[in-house]
């Protein structure tokens, strides 16, 4: 079991007027080496639960446990923090904007220096990481700045990579991205959970959840709506959960009601929706 989160709140400000609930008791496991995704409209808790994984933020009451590590609202209690934050990484929604060193080795080499390598040591972690996410020695000594913005999302992933977490927490990584950036990004996390991490996505492209991930948590106003898979979900009433049907699949239902023979529970992308059209119109 890599995170076990129990009867979690987090409530911001809250011994002010302006205290807002950003969790409400919500309890959730996530496996070891599994694909997950968390969503939800925007507000709904998404952002402060991550943050609760590797104690950005201390709950208010409840707690994690990230493998061996807990997190209580006791602050005495919880110790080995950064070993945690090397445990388990989050790249954060347009990470790139937290460029800001002279060259790109230079920035992924940062958080390896943080956690105490350096010289050498900490440039060859950096160049390991970037190559992984494909970006060659070319790229070393250029200005993060010069780069495109899927360029710049490889980057600030290669930053966590570096320090080699093994499990990474992925907010909105494709936002802001075109079609061919997106399906580099995903294809390099696909890769990266194939090769043993547990990811967690954060996202709203419930086109994503349906083509990599095994198992959705729907937030919804601090609260646990719904755990399950990405069908499971899509057969409920998305519109209660603000949750939009992606395309693939609602064309599958519909041409499967119709008496179309197709298995929509292994329906994941075009390619698996073309296979089984043209068997299914052979029968």
């Amino acid at each position: 079991m890599a995170i076990k989160v129990t009867d979690l709140f987090y409530t911001y400000n809250p011994k002010s007027p302006n205290s807002t609930k950003a969790l409400d008791g919500v309890s959730l496991t996530i496996e070891e080496n599994s694909f997950v995704a968390f969503v939800g409209e925007t507000g709904s808790g998404k952002s402060t639960l991550i943050q609760n994984l590797n104690a950005l933020l201390i709950p208010s009451a409840g707690q994690v446990e990230v493998d061996e590590f807990l997190i209580t609202p006791k602050k005495k209690k919880n110790k080995h923090i950064k070993e945690l934050r090397k445990h388990l990484g989050i790249v954060f929604q347009f990470p790139e904007y937290q460029l800001f060193e002279e060259t790109v080795e230079e920035d992924v080499a940062f958080g390896v220096k943080n956690f105490g390598i350096k010289g050498e040591e900490a440039l060859n972690k950096a160049h390991k990481a970037l190559l992984s996410v494909g970006l060659d020695e070319s790229y070393f000594k250029r200005s993060p700045f010069e780069l495109s913005g899927g360029e710049k999302r490889r980057v600030a992933i290669a930053g966590i990579l570096a320090i080699e977490p093994d499990i990474l927490v992925l907010d909105e990584p494709t936002a802001g991205l075109d079609p061919r950036g997106v399906n580099e990004i995903m294809s390099l996390v696909a890769q990266m959970h194939k090769n043993g991490k547990t990811i967690i996505l954060v996202t709203h492209d419930m086109d994503l959840v349906l083509k990599y991930c095994q198992k959705v948590f729907v937030l919804n106003k601090g609260k646990l709506a719904f755990e399950g898979n990405p069908y499971e979900l899509f057969a409920q009433d998305t519109e209660k959960l603000s949750i939009e049907i992606p395309v693939l699949y609602e064309i599958s239902k519909k041409l499967k009601d119709k008496g179309l023979s197709l298995d929509i529970q292994n329906i994941r992308n075009i390619d698996d929706f073309v296979k089984q059209f043209m068997e299914g119109k052979n029968d």
